[in-house]
């Protein structure tokens, strides 16, 4: 026989853990970041949806992601066929190094993308928005992280989460 006063506050706890760890869109879309470690691939998400996104490298015959230095600045352009061209700019060329820098850093815009005729940007999301270099060789070039970040598409929410790894020219 069991002891319905000390199963009924077991069931009740395991209840409130099942409800706390299960799936609910507004944590899943802070998660994808919340630990600092770069994904496999890229992710990408409409609006809190989860989207499938492609991002071909090489795409068209050009290197994707395309990193460069050009005046004391960083850039970096990550082309994909379903969305637009992602690209991180205005990034201090001698933080080039391993770390974690904030949107307050960098740039983040989506152009040519169906959601807007412009250029969408994460000027409102800049504290949500990070760029991770986990490895940078200043003598070769090589630049292995990724980017994170929330754009503004004409009320769209557009979040992209990309490893990017290559030669910064």
């Amino acid at each position: 026989m069991v002891n319905k006063t000390l199963t009924t506050p077991m069931i009740l706890a395991f209840a409130l853990t099942a409800c706390a760890t299960g799936s609910d869109p507004s944590s899943s879309q802070s998660s994808w970041m919340s630990s600092n470690k770069c994904p496999a691939g890229v992710m990408l998400k409409i609006n809190g949806k989860s989207t499938t996104i492609t991002a071909p490298n090489p795409f068209g015959g050009m290197k994707n992601p395309g990193m460069e230095v050009l005046n004391g600045r960083f850039s970096l352009g990550l082309i994909t066929k379903e969305v637009g061209v992602f690209e991180l700019q205005d990034f201090t060329a001698t933080q080039l190094q391993a770390g974690t820098f904030t949107g307050d850093k960098f740039r983040l815009t989506l152009v040519h993308s169906p959601y807007k005729d412009g250029t969408c940007s994460h000027v409102r999301y800049k504290h949500d928005s990070k760029f991770i270099i986990d490895e940078y060789n200043a003598d070769t070039g090589q630049l292995k992280g990724c980017f994170y970040g929330k754009l503004d598409c004409d009320g769209k929410l557009v979040e992209i989460n990309a490893a990017v790894s290559g030669l910064v020219l």
